[in-house]
Protein backbone atom coordinates (compact mmCIF):
# COMPACT_ATOMS: atom_id res chain seq x y z
CA UNK A 1 0.00 0.00 0.00
CA UNK A 2 1.01 3.46 -0.89
CA UNK A 3 0.59 5.49 2.11
CA UNK A 4 1.41 8.82 0.05
CA UNK A 5 -1.60 7.89 -2.39
CA UNK A 6 -4.06 6.63 0.66
CA UNK A 7 -4.00 10.36 2.74
CA UNK A 8 -3.93 11.67 -0.05
CA UNK A 9 -0.64 13.89 -0.95
CA UNK A 10 0.14 11.57 -4.63
CA UNK A 11 2.92 13.24 -5.75
CA UNK A 12 4.15 15.29 -2.98
CA UNK A 13 8.11 15.31 -2.53
CA UNK A 14 8.53 17.60 0.25
CA UNK A 15 5.79 17.02 2.93
CA UNK A 16 5.56 19.09 6.69
CA UNK A 17 3.57 17.51 9.59
CA UNK A 18 2.40 19.59 12.09
CA UNK A 19 -0.53 19.28 14.82
CA UNK A 20 -0.64 16.30 17.51
CA UNK A 21 -1.18 13.01 18.45
CA UNK A 22 1.08 10.58 16.28
CA UNK A 23 3.04 13.05 14.35
CA UNK A 24 6.19 11.14 14.75
CA UNK A 25 4.68 7.80 14.09
CA UNK A 26 3.06 9.19 11.11
CA UNK A 27 6.21 10.90 9.57
CA UNK A 28 8.29 7.52 9.77
CA UNK A 29 5.61 5.15 8.89
CA UNK A 30 5.49 7.43 5.49
CA UNK A 31 9.54 7.71 5.75
CA UNK A 32 9.39 3.79 5.59
CA UNK A 33 6.58 3.33 3.20
CA UNK A 34 8.86 5.05 0.38
CA UNK A 35 11.99 3.49 1.80
CA UNK A 36 10.43 0.39 0.53
CA UNK A 37 10.13 1.71 -2.33
CA UNK A 38 13.52 2.00 -2.89
CA UNK A 39 13.27 6.22 -2.47
CA UNK A 40 15.68 8.26 -1.07
CA UNK A 41 14.10 9.71 2.18
CA UNK A 42 15.52 12.53 3.81
CA UNK A 43 14.07 13.49 7.08
CA UNK A 44 14.88 16.89 9.56
CA UNK A 45 12.80 19.07 11.25
CA UNK A 46 12.09 22.90 11.76
CA UNK A 47 11.57 22.83 15.23
CA UNK A 48 12.70 20.42 17.18
CA UNK A 49 12.49 16.74 17.02
CA UNK A 50 14.12 13.61 19.29
CA UNK A 51 17.32 12.31 17.22
CA UNK A 52 16.86 8.70 16.32
CA UNK A 53 19.29 5.81 16.86
CA UNK A 54 20.86 4.31 13.79
CA UNK A 55 19.33 1.35 12.67
CA UNK A 56 19.98 -1.02 9.05
CA UNK A 57 17.84 1.21 7.24
CA UNK A 58 18.37 4.47 9.44
CA UNK A 59 20.87 6.90 9.90
CA UNK A 60 21.38 9.90 11.73
CA UNK A 61 23.47 12.82 10.23
CA UNK A 62 25.20 15.62 11.74
CA UNK A 63 24.73 18.77 9.38
CA UNK A 64 28.10 19.98 10.35
CA UNK A 65 29.65 16.44 9.87
CA UNK A 66 27.73 15.85 6.29
CA UNK A 67 29.96 16.59 3.15
CA UNK A 68 27.38 17.12 0.89
CA UNK A 69 23.50 16.57 0.85
CA UNK A 70 23.75 14.27 -2.05
CA UNK A 71 25.72 11.12 0.50
CA UNK A 72 22.78 10.98 2.92
CA UNK A 73 20.94 10.19 -0.37
CA UNK A 74 20.37 6.90 -0.38
CA UNK A 75 17.83 4.54 -2.08
CA UNK A 76 16.26 2.24 0.30
CA UNK A 77 17.41 4.36 3.28
CA UNK A 78 16.05 6.89 5.36
CA UNK A 79 18.74 9.79 6.41
CA UNK A 80 17.47 12.34 9.33
CA UNK A 81 19.48 15.13 9.30
CA UNK A 82 20.33 17.63 12.04
CA UNK A 83 22.44 19.40 15.22
CA UNK A 84 21.77 17.27 18.29
CA UNK A 85 21.01 20.15 20.79
CA UNK A 86 20.94 19.04 24.13
CA UNK A 87 18.20 16.02 25.86
CA UNK A 88 18.70 14.03 23.14
CA UNK A 89 16.92 16.40 20.45
CA UNK A 90 17.95 17.60 17.24
CA UNK A 91 17.34 21.19 15.31
CA UNK A 92 16.91 21.27 11.40
CA UNK A 93 19.65 21.98 8.52
CA UNK A 94 20.27 25.97 8.19
CA UNK A 95 18.43 27.19 5.00
CA UNK A 96 20.70 26.47 2.10
CA UNK A 97 21.19 22.66 3.75
CA UNK A 98 17.10 22.62 3.52
CA UNK A 99 16.74 24.16 -0.52
CA UNK A 100 19.57 21.54 -1.56
CA UNK A 101 17.45 18.53 0.42
CA UNK A 102 14.09 19.47 -0.74
CA UNK A 103 16.04 19.32 -4.64
CA UNK A 104 18.19 16.12 -3.95
CA UNK A 105 16.23 14.01 -1.87
CA UNK A 106 13.39 11.73 -3.53
CA UNK A 107 11.07 12.04 -0.45
CA UNK A 108 11.51 15.32 1.84
CA UNK A 109 9.95 15.11 4.98
CA UNK A 110 9.91 16.71 8.38
CA UNK A 111 8.04 17.87 11.60
CA UNK A 112 6.88 21.60 11.62
CA UNK A 113 6.07 22.04 15.46
CA UNK A 114 5.89 20.43 18.48
CA UNK A 115 2.74 19.06 20.57
CA UNK A 116 4.25 18.11 24.57
CA UNK A 117 2.89 14.53 23.88
CA UNK A 118 -0.76 15.50 23.84
CA UNK A 119 -3.03 14.45 21.56
CA UNK A 120 -4.31 17.81 19.68
CA UNK A 121 -2.89 21.42 19.91
CA UNK A 122 -3.85 25.01 19.00
CA UNK A 123 -0.73 27.29 17.25
CA UNK A 124 0.81 30.08 18.68
CA UNK A 125 2.25 32.82 16.03
CA UNK A 126 5.49 31.06 15.03
CA UNK A 127 4.14 28.31 14.67
CA UNK A 128 3.92 26.05 12.44
CA UNK A 129 7.17 26.78 10.79
CA UNK A 130 6.31 25.68 7.17
CA UNK A 131 9.34 26.31 4.72
CA UNK A 132 8.92 28.01 1.05
CA UNK A 133 8.78 25.15 -1.84
CA UNK A 134 6.97 22.66 0.58
CA UNK A 135 4.49 20.82 -1.18
CA UNK A 136 2.03 18.99 1.69
CA UNK A 137 1.50 19.91 5.32
CA UNK A 138 0.08 17.16 6.92
CA UNK A 139 -2.26 18.46 10.20
CA UNK A 140 -2.41 15.32 12.89
CA UNK A 141 -4.81 15.31 15.13
CA UNK A 142 -5.33 12.25 17.59
CA UNK A 143 -8.83 10.73 18.33
CA UNK A 144 -8.39 10.08 21.83
CA UNK A 145 -9.03 13.51 22.50
CA UNK A 146 -12.81 13.14 21.83
CA UNK A 147 -14.96 13.19 25.13
CA UNK A 148 -11.78 14.57 27.31
CA UNK A 149 -11.64 18.22 28.97
CA UNK A 150 -9.73 20.30 26.76
CA UNK A 151 -7.05 22.01 29.27
CA UNK A 152 -5.90 18.34 29.88
CA UNK A 153 -5.23 16.92 26.14
CA UNK A 154 -5.10 20.40 24.18
CA UNK A 155 -1.65 21.85 23.84
CA UNK A 156 -2.10 25.63 24.05
CA UNK A 157 -5.74 25.18 24.83
CA UNK A 158 -5.74 28.90 25.58
CA UNK A 159 -5.48 30.18 22.35
CA UNK A 160 -8.22 28.48 21.52
CA UNK A 161 -11.38 31.17 21.78
CA UNK A 162 -13.91 28.51 22.94
CA UNK A 163 -11.64 26.60 24.90
CA UNK A 164 -10.18 30.24 26.78
CA UNK A 165 -13.53 30.30 28.14
CA UNK A 166 -14.78 26.98 28.58
CA UNK A 167 -11.62 24.85 29.88
CA UNK A 168 -13.86 22.01 30.83
CA UNK A 169 -15.03 21.94 27.51
CA UNK A 170 -14.83 17.98 26.29
CA UNK A 171 -13.84 18.21 23.20
CA UNK A 172 -16.35 16.87 19.72
CA UNK A 173 -16.21 16.63 16.26
CA UNK A 174 -17.24 20.34 15.37
CA UNK A 175 -13.98 21.02 17.89
CA UNK A 176 -12.23 18.85 15.50
CA UNK A 177 -12.79 20.60 12.30
CA UNK A 178 -12.23 24.05 14.31
CA UNK A 179 -8.59 22.71 15.15
CA UNK A 180 -7.99 21.60 11.59
CA UNK A 181 -9.28 24.53 9.74
CA UNK A 182 -6.77 26.85 12.88
CA UNK A 183 -3.89 24.78 11.33
CA UNK A 184 -4.58 25.43 7.91
CA UNK A 185 -4.68 28.92 8.71
CA UNK A 186 -1.38 29.38 10.50
CA UNK A 187 0.41 27.15 8.06
CA UNK A 188 -0.55 29.22 4.75
CA UNK A 189 -0.69 28.82 1.12
CA UNK A 190 0.00 27.70 -1.60
CA UNK A 191 0.72 23.68 -0.55
CA UNK A 192 -1.71 20.96 -0.31
CA UNK A 193 -3.28 20.88 3.00
CA UNK A 194 -4.69 17.37 4.20
CA UNK A 195 -5.75 15.94 7.70
CA UNK A 196 -4.97 12.59 8.94
CA UNK A 197 -7.07 11.68 12.37
CA UNK A 198 -4.67 9.64 14.08
CA UNK A 199 -5.30 7.09 17.18
CA UNK A 200 -8.48 5.75 14.95
CA UNK A 201 -8.61 2.40 16.96
CA UNK A 202 -12.26 1.33 16.99
CA UNK A 203 -15.59 1.57 15.21
CA UNK A 204 -16.84 4.24 17.10
CA UNK A 205 -13.87 6.22 16.67
CA UNK A 206 -14.30 5.31 12.85
CA UNK A 207 -17.47 6.59 13.06
CA UNK A 208 -16.30 10.21 14.66
CA UNK A 209 -13.44 10.44 12.18
CA UNK A 210 -16.13 10.05 9.48
CA UNK A 211 -18.29 12.83 10.94
CA UNK A 212 -15.07 15.14 11.68
CA UNK A 213 -13.90 14.69 7.53
CA UNK A 214 -17.71 15.41 6.26
CA UNK A 215 -17.50 18.67 7.91
CA UNK A 216 -13.85 19.02 6.71
CA UNK A 217 -14.82 18.29 3.19
CA UNK A 218 -17.10 21.48 2.77
CA UNK A 219 -13.81 23.63 3.28
CA UNK A 220 -12.43 21.51 0.57
CA UNK A 221 -9.78 19.19 2.92
CA UNK A 222 -9.18 15.96 1.91
CA UNK A 223 -9.04 13.73 5.07
CA UNK A 224 -7.68 9.81 6.01
CA UNK A 225 -8.00 7.92 9.36
CA UNK A 226 -4.62 6.46 10.76
CA UNK A 227 -4.10 3.53 13.17
CA UNK A 228 -0.76 2.15 14.80
CA UNK A 229 -1.93 0.07 17.07
CA UNK A 230 -1.62 -3.17 15.04
CA UNK A 231 1.15 -4.94 13.55
CA UNK A 232 1.30 -2.59 10.54
CA UNK A 233 0.07 1.28 10.22
CA UNK A 234 -3.17 1.38 8.69
CA UNK A 235 -4.23 4.22 6.77
CA UNK A 236 -7.71 4.64 4.85
CA UNK A 237 -9.17 7.73 2.99
CA UNK A 238 -12.31 9.25 4.38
Amino acid sequence: MNLFDTLPITGAQSIALCGAGGKTTLLYALAENARKRKKSVLITTSTHILQPENTDTLHFYEENQLDSIQSACIPGQISVIGTPCGNKKITGPRSMMVDAAMHTADIFLYEADGSKRLPVKCHNNTEPVIWFGTDAVICVLGLSALGKPAQEICHRWELDPLFSIHPQKLLDADDFIRLALECRQKAGYPHKFVVCLNQCDNADLRQQAQIIASGLSIHGIPCAASCFSGKKPEIIAL
